[in-house]
């Protein structure tokens, strides 16, 4: 059951990474730039974490 729980969250922040990688490359705001590559960021050590544990 963990394993599933961790597949999933593993899954989910791989979702949130790439959907913010795709409004990374089209944003023209410097600003908004900024916050998403902090949200890819964290998205990315949250799955990188995820994966690491199964």
């Amino acid at each position: 059951m963990k394993r599933m729980i961790c597949k999933l969250k593993y899954h989910w922040h791989s979702f949130q990474y790439k959907k913010n990688q795709v409004l990374y490359e089209d944003c023209l705001c410097n600003d908004v730039k900024i916050r998403i590559a902090t949200k890819m960021n964290y998205h990315e050590r949250k799955a990188i974490h995820h994966i690491t544990k199964l």
